[in-house]
């Protein structure tokens, strides 16, 4: 019995290294979708996705024949146009006031704008995902974990056209948000993998963010905005 035992107990541990015996890779793709907003959405909104990258590497840290354990860095270049009407729309205004003896001072205002706004987003991470992949079929593995994003570089901004609060005139104002995008992205994901030849995959998968695109404390955007994109990319097996 005993000579069977440890028979046993070494298979199960030379299958446990083998199973454990992680894999190295590169991946390189594109991203394209849209931060989203939830609840309160403008009639006539609308938004246009632009294409972007993803790049960076991956680490397959348990796999068999049917599950796999896969964690990744990578490079996330998010970014899309907008167009939305406000009515009515809290912001905060600056009026310069000039005095006898001729100094300027500015004054913050609180009001509000009824007119368009247009602009941008381009917002980059470093995303670290986790997931997990299920393979039923020779070439084919499901999906599905969770990333962390850390915001590396902002370009977004908005331009608005129309009335600031009782002014009669039709103002133009530019707003730069690069002090108002949240430092911190995460959400989950969830996608499918073909493995096309032994080292090489092809990989779709979507992603949500599951906190706003926007900083909290920012009061000009009174609901959640939330990146919602897919990465459409190719994975190569280096080691």
């Amino acid at each position: 019995m005993r000579p069977r035992l440890v028979g046993m107990l070494l298979v199960l541990s030379t299958a446990m290294c083998q199973a454990m015996d992680p894999t190295f890779g590169a991946r390189l793709g594109t991203s394209i979708g849209s931060p989203i907003p939830i609840g309160n959405i403008p009639e006539g909104a609308t938004g246009s996705p632009v294409l972007g990258l993803v790049a960076g590497g991956w680490v397959d840290w348990f796999h068999n024949d049917t599950w796999s354990v896969v964690s990744e860095v990578q490079w996330v270049h998010y970014a899309s146009t907008f167009s939305t009407p406000l009515t009515n729309h809290p912001v905060i205004d600056r009026i310069t006031v000039s005095a006898p003896d001729g100094s300027t001072a500015i004054y913050e205002v609180e009001t509000v704008f009824t007119g368009t706004a247009t602009g941008a987003f381009s917002n980059d991470y470093v995303q670290v995902p986790v997931y997990a992949a299920w393979k039923p079929l020779e070439q084919w593995r499901f999906t599905g974990g969770g990333y962390l994003g850390w915001l590396v570089a902002t370009q977004s901004y908005a331009n608005g056209v129309g009335r600031v609060g009782i002014r009669p005139e039709t103002v133009e104002q530019d707003m730069y948000f690069d002090e108002e995008i949240n430092g911190l992205d995460y959400g989950v994901q969830a996608g499918v993998q073909y493995l096309a030849f032994p080292d090489l995959t092809f990989d779709a998968r979507a992603t949500l963010g599951l906190t706003s695109v926007f900083d909290q404390d920012f009061r000009t955007v009174d609901r959640t905005v939330q990146n919602f994109y897919v990465h459409l990319s190719v994975a190569y097996r280096i080691l």
